[in-house]
């Protein structure tokens, strides 16, 4: 129990610290505040360690291709409810000109192994151990899931919590169609 109290004091902590940082760099709310009032603004960058492979993988690698951003932790419950159906969603939409990418932020690397392993995923997720990217896109917790365009465009729906699987297929269809 002192464990589970000490992690969430320190996820807690974490927040606080980026809120506080990004308030005092005047970065704003980023990219989600600007998405969730239905303005389509460019994504921001990413680049990052891969956790599921080997080397860095980068948002702007995968132009050409719409990308549902999912940002994570191995420790968050709504995160479990929704990883097997991101999962599944990932596979239906393979091949299809659709990637999904997973973000692990403010976690473990033992335990985002174990998480990928338990639930499924195999589809591409790199490692924010700080959560230096969660200013940028406007992220406030886990999960949030965001959706690129071909174009490098963050289009919305922005969904905070658990996505379902027809939330995932109608951001996917939106982005399709910018």
């Amino acid at each position: 129990m002192r464990i589970a109290r000490a992690v969430a004091v320190v996820a807690v902590l974490s927040l606080l610290g980026l809120l506080v940082w990004d308030v005092a760099h005047g970065n704003g709310p980023g990219a989600a505040q600007q998405v969730d009032k239905g303005k389509i603004v460019p994504a921001p960058a990413l680049d990052l360690p891969r956790l599921n492979g080997a080397g860095r993988m980068t948002l702007a690698s995968l132009r050409g291709k719409v990308v549902v951003v999912n940002f994570w932790q191995s420790s968050c419950v709504p995160c479990k409810q929704e990883a097997r159906e991101l999962a599944k969603t990932a596979d239906a939409w393979k091949g299809k000109g659709v990637v999904f990418l997973g973000v692990n932020a403010q976690d473990l690397e033992g335990p985002a192994h174990a998480y990928l392993k338990r639930y499924g995923v195999t589809y591409p997720n790199v490692r924010d151990g700080i959560g230096a990217t969660w200013p940028k896109w406007g992220v406030v917790g886990v999960p949030e899931t965001f959706f690129v365009d071909r174009r490098g465009q963050l289009v919305p729906p922005h969904i905070v919590g658990p996505a379902s699987r027809s939330e995932l297929d109608a951001g996917i269809r939106r982005a399709q169609q910018t």
